[in-house]
């Protein structure tokens, strides 16, 4: 498969699995009635973008007109989209980018609200919006491990978060390439460099190359939006020989942060199958699409 339709997938994938996903967040998987996901309701297709895609855009935007992750430059873009509203925005960037708003150091703003949690803080906010950067750095792995952990930083300092962006970024970069995720060798590589983490991190990309399928990774308990829990919801696919519409709509019928594993979950499908593979009425309710499509031509050069 041609990597640009790959690109085109991703991006396309992550708007598709979020507006899928949007109207059942939060749920528990037995609240969720059999055959309500399927449909991206038609008030998605002009509505602004949830943050998953919001700020996917803007890492997206950012690689290319600066050629890297500047801490700086991010909190700029993220203070705007947060002054406009900043649609869906989590709790951990919400407390940070307030802080940004009356003048923190953007340097300090993530830190000092990961201390005020007892480093206890690990939220999904920065797996979420990553794949553009393994577009963009797919051929250079080192860059792309290093501008990962960067585009995490600015809003999330746990460890974890930005391990976790990097994990599904080397996966989406293999599957770019039109290889399989070597999950057990990124599993080797995060025990090594990922400190008092390393192990926790490890076995939760192991665990998701063992699972049959997504409700099985317990989605809606209450570690839902668990930063390592999208990042198996992200790895799940790229393992598994399901179709891309099943498989997405199982995720969200598991319940728990099902925008978030949705946008992540589709991201991945998308980049595994391509954007032929996503279903024409997806297609045409995909908000923003035709901006996808530009930035994913754009980043994969």
């Amino acid at each position: 498969m041609d990597v640009r339709d790959r690109a085109r997938g991703t991006m396309v994938g992550l708007v598709v699995g979020n507006a899928l996903g949007i109207g059942f967040e939060g749920m528990r998987a037995a609240s969720i009635p059999a055959g309500a996901v399927g449909e991206i309701p038609e008030s998605e297709t002009d509505a602004p973008w949830d943050d998953d895609v919001a700020q996917a855009v803007l890492l997206a935007e950012a690689a290319l007109e600066r050629d890297t992750m500047e801490v700086e430059d991010l909190a700029t873009r993220f203070l705007a989209w947060y002054r406009e509203g900043g649609r869906g925005i989590g709790m951990l960037t919400a407390q940070v980018l307030g802080a940004l708003d009356r003048g923190a150091d953007p340097r300090e703003a993530a830190r000092q609200a990961w201390e005020s949690s007892g480093r206890s803080s690990a939220g999904n906010g920065a797996v979420m919006r990553c794949a553009p950067l393994a577009l963009r750095w797919r051929l250079d792995l080192d860059r792309l491990t290093r501008e990962t952990m960067a585009s995490a930083a600015v809003t999330h300092a746990d460890p974890r978060c930005g391990w976790s962006a990097v994990v599904l970024n080397r996966a989406l970069a293999a599957v770019l390439a039109g290889a399989l995720p070597d999950l057990e060798a990124l599993a080797q590589e995060v025990r090594r460099g990922a400190g008092e983490h390393g192990a926790e991190i490890a076995n939760a990309v192991m665990t998701a190359a063992d699972v049959e399928r997504p409700a099985d990774l317990a989605l809606d308990g209450p570690d839902m939006g668990y930063t390592l829990k999208t990042m198996q919801v992200g790895l799940w696919p790229l393992v598994r020989g399901w179709d891309l519409e099943a498989s997405l709509i199982a995720v969200i019928e598991a319940g728990g942060d099902t925008d978030t594993n949705g946008a992540v979950a589709g991201a991945a499908l998308g980049c595994r199958d391509g954007l032929e593979a996503i279903p024409p009425r997806w297609l045409e309710r995909a908000p923003g699409r035709e901006r996808l499509l530009e930035l994913a031509d754009t980043l994969i050069g």
